[in-house]
């Protein structure tokens, strides 16, 4: 737990409703875990458990929040360069496995950009190995994430912070970032 409640107990009790939630995480979906499970585990009662939470997925969002506050502290002592930035996320999400693999797995059943996500790896990751042919097929895919990962976050952070950009501009700025990290896919 990053975040610590001032209160001892708070803080204690808090952290066992954490640990029983991971441990049930790492054999089942969230929407399978029952707060019944979760507060035996961790040795409190229900009526504790909603003292503090809805339910379960308000405890999956109380502890992303708190993750997140865990990801700023590790980014802090770090150079303002992606290349420093990358390979410690990359080890943060490691050490926060179980966690990040419940919070993608629920973003929503028949979430629009998953299906998105998806949809295009179907449709073009032949393609893209067609056009990549010194890369292996794992090497290709990890690549199609990557960019389309990207592509996903500009069109996002266009229509939530730059309303203001054109179409053609957002168009032009994906095309420049595509073939600059991506040069054999034209």
């Amino acid at each position: 737990m990053f975040e610590k409640p001032r209160d001892s107990r708070q803080r204690y009790t808090k952290q066992c409703l954490f640990d029983s939630f991971l441990y049930a995480l790492e054999t089942k979906p969230v929407s399978a875990i029952t707060v019944s499970e979760i507060s035996a585990d961790a040795g409190v009662s229900r009526k504790t458990f909603y003292k503090y939470y809805s339910d379960q997925f308000a405890l999956l969002l109380a502890m992303q929040d708190d993750l997140f506050i865990g990801f700023e502290e590790e980014l802090e002592s770090l150079p303002r360069d992606i290349f420093a930035i990358v390979p410690a996320l990359i080890r943060f999400s490691d050490r926060h496995r179980v966690l990040l693999k419940a919070v993608y797995e629920n973003r929503g059943e028949g979430n629009f950009i998953d299906r998105v996500v998806d949809y295009l790896y179907a449709e073009y990751h032949e393609v893209w190995e067609q056009q990549n042919p010194e890369l292996s097929k794992k090497a290709v895919e990890f690549l199609f994430f990557y960019v389309v990962s990207g592509l996903v976050g500009i069109i996002g952070h266009w229509l939530f912070n730059e309303p203001e950009m054109s179409v053609d501009e957002v168009i032009e700025q994906a095309g420049f970032l595509l073939h600059l990290t991506t040069p054999q896919i034209a």
